[in-house]
């Protein structure tokens, strides 16, 4: 996991210990700016330099050249030029991102952005840790090819060194830690993921959070009458689970409930997806990812909510034992369900209505 500090102005422009120093490029009606932050650039050759090169100052643009007081100069687009730079928190954020991006193989950046406010910071912070992200647990020859990711994240702020920006990095680090989590359960090949397998990768993290993890397996599910959760999982050699996190606060304000779709791999059932596009549904957990993933970040910021989330895993596969167009399922609270086409399964793993109501 990239790692990410905050430093005043001149504390790394000059002294050598980043690789690599990020700053923006905008437009205006005049031509291309320059957005510097706190770091010291000799504009007027730079500019000149990126004329040359066809610079344009768009989203998503960067562009790297040999550096005088880094390694290398990273400059990244950030559009429309705004006053004083106040640019849109979003606008940083894919500026941040893209450099990132750009700098794998590279172990440390200075990012020199506007950020004279917190919420530039934040901004700022997440994307660089988000445009960092790689996922290389299941290359074999070609892994020793890929650049590792940044390592290292300093951002130069006006604000560094005060309370509320630590907080500012904190919060931005425990949200990068869910979203990579997230992320990696969604990469993760479905031979590798399987519902128990889920809760075994949540479970540690979860508890480490002070987050409470209950698990109900098929037994459990079928004798609390968890019928459309069992009846999407029981075509497959994997069977299904129903984890359940809970947060709860000292102090709570408000209690809130999330509910995550965790199909580890939806083949469609009886009803066959066609084969084209299929590997796409080891994806079709990434509700259940988000979900577990939020409710840890929540725990770990300590924020004064509670939260019940739930992760309804199961794999949707074809067998003789998978559940028939016409079958009738009795879910959680009573009431029956016909099945008509198997591949709605995300509804039935989270059917659980408390109301006893029977459809004819």
């Amino acid at each position: 996991m990239t790692t990410i500090t905050l430093a005043p102005k001149g504390s790394i422009a000059g002294s050598g210990s980043s690789q690599a120093l990020v700053i923006g490029l905008a437009q205006n009606e005049k031509g291309l700016v320059l957005e510097t932050g706190t770091a010291q650039i000799d504009e007027a050759d730079l500019l000149e330099a990126l004329h040359d090169l066809g610079a344009t100052g768009k989203s998503d643009e960067v562009i790297k050249l040999p550096g005088t007081t880094s390694k290398l100069l990273v400059i990244t687009g950030l559009g429309k030029q705004h006053v004083r730079g106040d640019y849109p928190h979003e606008v940083l954020r894919r500026a941040a991102g893209a450099a990132a991006r750009a700098l794998a193989g590279i172990e440390s950046a200075a990012f020199a952005l506007p950020c004279a406010k917190l919420p530039a910071v934040a901004a700022i912070a997440e994307g660089a840790l988000l445009g960092a992200y790689t996922f290389d647990d299941f290359r074999g020859s070609t892994k020793k090819d890929r650049k590792a990711s940044l390592a290292s994240v300093t951002i130069l702020s006006p604000l560094a060194g005060t309370a509320p920006a630590r907080k500012v990095i904190a919060r931005a680090s425990a949200i990068a830690d869910a979203v990579h989590l997230t992320r990696n359960l969604i990469n993760m090949p479905p031979s590798h993921l399987t519902p128990i397998s889920f809760v075994d990768h949540i479970r540690p993290l979860a508890k480490k959070a002070g987050v409470k993890v209950e698990v109900l397996d098929e037994v459990a599910l079928r004798k609390g009458g968890y019928g459309g959760i069992i009846g999407v999982g029981q075509g497959s050699a994997n069977p299904p689970r129903l984890l359940r996190l809970t947060y709860t606060p000292t102090r709570s304000k408000a209690h809130h409930a999330y509910i995550g779709k965790g199909i580890t791999f939806d083949t469609g059932g009886i009803a066959l997806k066609p084969a084209a596009g299929m590997e796409a549904m080891k994806s079709d957990m990434s509700g259940a990812a988000a979900v577990c993933a939020a409710i840890i970040a929540i725990a770990q910021l300590k924020l004064p909510i509670t939260i019940d989330a739930w992760a309804a895993l199961a794999e949707n596969m074809p067998s003789d034992t998978a559940t028939r167009p016409s079958d009738v399922l009795t879910t959680y609270g009573g009431r029956t369900v016909e099945v008509l086409n198997p591949d709605a399964e995300g509804r039935l793993v989270r059917c659980h209505d408390a109301r006893p109501r029977t459809r004819q």
